[in-house]
């Protein structure tokens, strides 16, 4: 997307977490604190803005459905990329993809880029070179050879997909640098470096379809609800009520996916930035025997872990729970002296009605607090309006 502004987004108004080309071109690197970027930002005019997570779910929601509405298979694979099936359909792809992109434009607002090619692998490297490419202005087909093998030579190894940072050094400094090599190596090698993943990762740069479109992802195993504090927690009680909001989240969330946890962890961590303070990585895991749902219940079992935790003289600036073994309350484990799991609940049941009619923690268990007057919960000063998700931002059109 060409633009005049140079855009950055900062998570809880403290690290760099969504930076626009120009922003990238300054240096400004992925997580780095505000406090260090500061000089930069003014020198040249950064426009900084909060992260607004509703509004780019809603967003991703409507171009989604953009896209799936054009074909028969999809697969939607995060926030902003999605995989479809083009298999059996005849038409010209780069006439397609145009008018598919203006038409995403036209209807969403967002720009986009698509590249299309023989596997998933190849696609991704597609768009990926869409983007950058003036030439392609957003669209790049890689059906012929000749091409395929000229993206390989300009993508570097660490960029393609599957291979992470660990296998990134380890094939650079086996003279494997660029995705053309790594395509070249023998299935042997692959497979003895990076495992059956990595080989398929290889087989896919081949053009090979090693990795199949999944339009019925399988269920959430987990389920993590944390946050860093906009004022750093250095009060057991002030924090349990933050743990708290976090467990009435996860388990809505659990509910809303008829799904119970056998297991959770909780953890609190130190601001890593203080130099001036010690620091700390703190955690448990809880077993829930037997796996449920139910917010009281889970909200007791950590209020106890945390008295365990907690030592005085600390200052937490994150924490947060993971739901663990997450399962449908039918294939749940039991023990002798229980029946089944603890799920049906008319209360939770009652609890969640009213959040969906009146809005989210309308009404709340327990010490579970409203983010009214406490300035613990996440910094968001620039935050922009959620135009899409609440009445009062609508935009007012004279």
């Amino acid at each position: 997307m060409i633009t005049n502004y140079i855009k950055c987004n900062i998570n809880n108004d403290g690290c760099a977490i969504a930076r626009s080309n120009e922003a990238k071109a300054l240096g400004i690197k992925m997580g780095q604190p505000l406090f260090q970027i500061r000089d930069l930002v003014e020198q040249h005019g950064v426009i900084v803005k909060s992260s607004n997570y509703a509004l780019y779910g809603d967003i991703s929601r409507r171009v989604m459905a953009v896209v799936a509405s054009e074909v028969a298979e999809s697969e939607i694979y995060s926030i902003d990329e999605i995989f479809i099936d083009l298999a059996g359909m005849s038409f010209n792809p780069v006439a397609w993809a145009r008018n598919l992109k203006a038409r995403i434009l036209r209807e969403t607002g967002i720009p986009v880029g698509i590249g299309i090619s023989k596997t998933k692998t190849l696609a991704k490297i597609a768009n990926k070179l869409a983007k950058k490419s003036t030439k392609a202005n957003g669209v790049l087909v890689l059906d012929d050879q000749r091409w395929i093998d000229i993206a390989l030579e300009r993508t570097e190894v660490g960029d393609v997909w599957g291979v992470g940072r660990k296998y990134a050094r380890k094939l650079s400094g086996m003279g494997i640098v660029t995705a053309r090599y790594l395509r070249d190596m023998p299935d042997q090698v692959a497979r003895k470096i990076m495992t059956v993943d990595g080989l398929k990762t290889v087989r896919e740069l081949k053009g090979v379809i090693c990795i199949d479109l999944d339009d019925s992802p399988a269920p959430r195993k987990t389920i993590c609800v944390s946050r860093s504090f906009g004022t750093e927690i250095t009060d057991r009680e002030v924090l349990r009520d933050a743990v708290f909001s976090f467990v009435s989240r996860a388990c809505s969330k659990l509910r809303r996916q008829d799904l119970v946890a056998c297991g959770l962890e909780l953890f609190i961590l130190s601001n890593r930035f203080r130099t001036d303070q010690p620091q700390f990585s703190l955690g448990c895991e809880i077993d829930l025997t037997p796996a449920t749902n139910d917010t009281r219940l889970i909200g007791a079992a950590i209020s106890k872990k945390l008295d365990t935790l907690w030592r005085d003289g600390l200052s937490v600036k994150k924490a947060g729970i993971l739901l663990l073994d997450l399962c449908p309350p039918a294939d749940a484990p039991r023990d002798l002296f229980t029946a089944s799991c603890l799920c049906e609940n008319p209360l939770m049941e009652a609890l969640d009605q009213l959040d969906k009619r009146f809005g989210k923690e309308t009404v709340t268990v327990g010490r579970v607090a409203h983010a009214d007057g406490l300035d613990w919960f996440t910094t968001s000063s620039k935050r922009s309006p959620c135009y899409t998700t609440r009445w009062s931002d609508l935009k007012s059109v004279r």
